[in-house]
């Protein structure tokens, strides 16, 4: 059985089926769940003395608190206790800087989404979760978004 579940999170769909299981497997066992926000700020580290960058990130850093303030509700609701975290990114790789905070927390399994943006898309943007299987040993459970008949 797993002990410690890491769970990265974004601002989407896929996102809120990923919280849904892991908030079921923590509750089925005993699990230690943390969930992780990154908000990625390398775009705008560049030019840190134009004018309404300050502005850009503090809404980015907005956002991301307001999703993380979303989870924590949805986790009480639900009776489960999790660590839930906001990292800030300054031009790691998304990967990386994920698979070095879940193993500080010592995790023994990932739980991701597929956006399933295409083979286009994915050639362009990459995959984390491919990414962190190349990063990581540690197992991956993926949830997928399924189409719509």
């Amino acid at each position: 059985m797993f002990n410690r579940i890491y769970v990265p999170i974004d601002n989407s769909d896929i996102s809120d089926k990923v919280l849904q299981e892991a908030i079921k497997l923590a509750k089925s066992s005993t699990a230690k769940l943390r969930i992780a926000h990154v908000v990625n700020l390398e775009q705008i580290t560049f030019g840190i003395e134009m004018v309404g960058v300050a502005e850009l990130k503090d809404a980015l850093l907005s956002i991301g608190q307001s999703l993380i303030d979303k989870v924590k509700l949805q986790l009480a609701t639900a009776g489960v206790d999790a660590e839930v975290k906001l990292i800030e990114n300054f031009g790691s790789e998304m990967s990386a800087l994920v698979a070095e905070d879940a193993k500080e927390f010592g995790a023994d399994l990932f739980i991701l989404g597929s956006h399933h943006l295409g083979s286009f898309s994915h050639f362009i943007t990459g995959g984390i979760a491919e990414d962190l299987a190349k990063e990581t040993e540690v197992p991956i459970l993926l949830i997928t978004k399924h189409k719509q008949k």
